[in-house]
């Protein structure tokens, strides 16, 4: 043994130190070597050998330094067992192991979990029964290399018999280190291989410090578990306050409704009976006539007796005398032929602002619902903004029906996240009516998240994405004198223009040309590349002549002005016939050569009827809804409009083209606003024709006879001009242009008309 001790580099000294514990734990139960160590708390120090030694590794190792004593001695263990068994296999005389089955075979094969000795078949059948097939079997001849000691597997004895503390990699070894760098429990055979340099710690340390987080953690859990319980017997609670207070409030409800309902019948009690007074009084009245009459009647009738009887026997006196008896009663029954009483007899209904309190008698009033209420962000629909701009946002709070609510008074969380991640609260504005007002000013590029609560319920539309963008600088890009690019040539082919006027772009940016003098649509692609395009000369759906005016709604419905076939057409994207409206008149739906149509995010299609000289504004299937313009002599005030758009708060602003200005029509269609005047200065035009507005509300107009393109805000200060007279070489020239669309990224594109062209900057 002592030799064995020698090949591995372990010192006499330490040989007769382990020596004199094993024939001291001799005189006791047997035990393995790594009990033995237990009962004896040396540690690596007291051997004179460090710890790399016992693990036979490098210093490059990071094995961390401790005096751990489980762990020395479980190596002092493994070094025993395993020169033990070294000198066991290496004596001659040595016996073979014999299988335990009844054919007595020497054994080639051992089963770990089973510690018995096992022949080829003893193998076959061990993998063949379920308890046993997974079982770590071995070939003797894997323990007799003989050259190299450090071949033989440490012999721990396994802290538990579950076979998952073994490695799964080296056989029969035990994972008692922990890899953090690889945070994998590892063996000391893994040290040498795939954890080589790695940072390593004691497997049972990293239990306790995994065991100690994990009782802090249970801890934690066991506390929200509580607040959870504690939470769901609040929510049953208060499900079980608010029906019984749905059952108090029925209770009024139904107590004040009785009162209403026996005040009613209380009333209608003492109408009718008001009616059968008055019926009785009549009928008395009535009654007392006829009987004044029926005497009449008979005084009368003794009268007419009498007289006849004096007509057919009486004397001369008598006869005279009969003459004014007749006259007597004939003059008492004319005195009371009138009738004493009317049939007036009229009941008279409560006024509807009666009904209309009955109808709405009392209220039944709750806290907000935060599913019911809604945030809206003010002004247009669109959710971008610009940096530096101020956005007001309205919450408009209703109850659990739906209802608008009607006062204030609620507890509203507004949170604001900016784009760098940044998170603050803002505080909404009572406006007391059921609505709660909030501002925000943006300052960074990017998506601000802006989330509405109430009792930690989002609103509808809440968190709302509003995503913010830089500022155009429209005048460093006119300074450049210099498109972006542009795309187009004089021709019929795919992707040529002859006198194009129109000009849209889409959501994602492609850019729709109505190709006049060809009579087709044509799709161009962002960067200017065709894409397709569609329509013929002639009358027929689907068919063109001389197409000026183009527009895409939210739907992506292509829509044209179908100019001197006086119609409107609709187009599905890839140009697919959809509908048609109008026909050639002056009546409302009629048109006189429409020039330019718009689309705004409701649906609404206007249309400049150019020859008419008026505004015409349609629902999205082609129904009139209203018009402007003037009528009669008075049409020289708005001359042959030609190019129209949508504002952001659903204004038109149209081009006056003879009388040389902008018109912005309020949605009412009743009023409207007159910017610039003829000439080539600022604010002045020649003959504008297209125009179009950007997500900032800036109106671009294209000054046609002016070869320019000019840029407002929407008060009328100018930003920038493009074209126009340039004294640049450099300098690309506009000629006449036309249409004019601004991209959903802020490019603008307008149509060179006299050079079949677009130009995009």
């Amino acid at each position: 043994m002592e030799n064995s001790f020698n090949n591995l580099g372990i010192s006499s000294n330490l040989v007769q130190s382990l020596t004199d514990i094993s024939l001291t734990s001799s005189h006791t139960a047997p035990v393995s070597p790594v009990n033995a160590f237990n009962s004896n708390p040396f540690s690596q120090n007291d051997f004179g050998l460090s710890q790399s030694a016992f693990m036979g590794l490098g210093s490059s190792h990071d094995i961390p330094n401790s005096t751990d004593v489980s762990f020395s001695t479980a190596l002092i263990g493994n070094i025993l067992g395993s020169v033990n068994l070294q000198d066991d296999l290496k004596r001659p005389n040595s016996k073979k192991n014999t299988c335990s089955c009844d054919d007595q075979i020497v054994a080639e094969y051992f089963c770990h979990e089973c510690n018995d000795h096992l022949c080829q078949k003893c193998v076959s059948a061990h993998h063949r029964v379920r308890l046993t097939k997974d079982h770590k079997i071995f070939k003797s001849s894997d323990f007799l290399d003989t050259d190299s000691v450090t071949s033989l597997p440490y012999l721990l004895s396994p802290p538990s018999e579950t076979a998952s503390n073994y490695c799964s990699t080296h056989a029969n070894e035990v994972l008692h280190l922990f890899c953090d760098t690889c945070s994998a429990a590892v063996c000391s055979q893994c040290t040498f291989h795939d954890h080589s340099g790695h940072s390593l710690q004691y497997l049972n340390q990293v239990v306790e410090g995994s065991k100690t987080v994990t009782m802090s953690l249970l801890t934690d859990a066991k506390n929200s578990l509580q607040g959870l319980e504690n939470s769901i017997g609040d929510i049953k609670r208060m499900r079980e306050s608010i029906f019984n207070r749905s059952k108090v409030v029925e209770s009024e409800i139904h107590s004040v409704m009785q009162k209403h309902r026996a005040a009613l019948d209380q009333r209608e009690r003492d109408l009718v009976r008001r009616v059968e007074q008055i019926r009785l009084f009549k009928s008395r009245t009535l009654g007392a006539q006829m009987e004044s009459l029926r005497l009449s009647a008979r005084k009368l009738k003794i009268i007419i007796e009498d007289v006849n009887r004096t007509l057919s026997s009486g004397n001369n006196i008598e006869i005279l005398k009969a003459k004014e008896k007749m006259q007597a009663g004939v003059n008492a029954c004319q005195s009371n032929i009138i009738l004493a009483e009317d049939e007036c007899l009229i009941f008279s209904p409560p006024e509807s602002s009666h009904f209309l309190a009955l109808n709405n008698i009392g209220n039944v009033r709750s806290s907000i619902c935060a599913q019911q209420s809604v945030l809206i962000k003010d002004g247009n629909s669109s959710n971008n903004s610009l940096s530096g701009s101020l956005v007001s946002f309205t919450i408009l709070a209703r109850d659990h029906t739906g209802e608008a609510k009607v006062a204030g008074g609620d507890l509203l969380e507004v949170k604001i996240e900016k784009p760098d991640n940044n998170v603050f609260m803002l505080d909404a504005m009572d406006n007391g009516d059921g609505r709660y007002i909030f501002q925000l000013q943006v300052t960074q590029d990017g998506d601000y998240v802006i989330s509405v609560k109430y009792r930690g319920i989002h609103v509808c539309k809440s968190p709302y994405i509003l995503n913010v963008k830089p500022c155009v600088n429209y005048a460093a890009r006119a300074a450049t004198c210099m498109p972006i690019f542009t795309f187009g040539k004089e021709g019929d082919k795919p992707g040529e223009l002859c006198r194009p006027w129109g000009i849209c772009s889409d959501a994602q940016g492609n850019f729709i040309v109505a190709d006049r003098s060809n009579n087709r649509i044509q799709i161009f692609k962002p960067d200017g590349n065709f894409h397709l395009m569609f329509g013929t000369s002639g009358t027929r759906p689907g068919q063109f002549d001389r197409p000026a005016g183009v527009a895409v709604d939210k739907k992506e419905r292509i829509i044209v002005a179908d100019k001197d076939n006086h119609r409107i057409q609709i187009f599905t994207f890839d140009g697919s016939f959809i509908s048609t409206f109008g026909e050639r008149g002056s009546k409302n739906g009629q048109f006189n050569y429409p020039w330019d149509v718009a689309a705004n995010s409701a649906g609404v299609i206007a249309v400049t009827d150019t020859r008419n000289h008026r505004i015409q504004v349609f629902t999205s299937d082609g129904s009139f809804i209203s018009k402007y313009g003037f009528e009669g002599a008075m049409w020289k005030h708005f001359d042959s409009p030609r190019g129209i758009t949508f504002t952001n708060e659903n204004q038109l602003v149209v081009t006056d083209f003879n009388n040389h200005r902008l018109v912005t029509i309020q949605p009412d269609m009743q009023s409207a606003r007159f910017l610039g005047s003829e000439g080539s200065q600022t604010l002045q035009f020649l003959r504008p024709q297209g125009v179009a507005v950007d997500e900032e509300g800036n109106i671009v107009v294209a000054d046609s006879r002016n070869h320019r393109l000019q840029v407002f805000t929407s008060s009328g200060q100018l930003l920038a001009v493009f074209g126009g007279i340039v004294h640049s070489e450099h300098a690309m020239q506009m000629d006449r242009p036309s249409g004019i669309t601004v991209t959903p990224d802020g490019r603008i594109a307008v149509v060179d008309f006299g050079n079949n062209r677009i130009m995009v900057y």
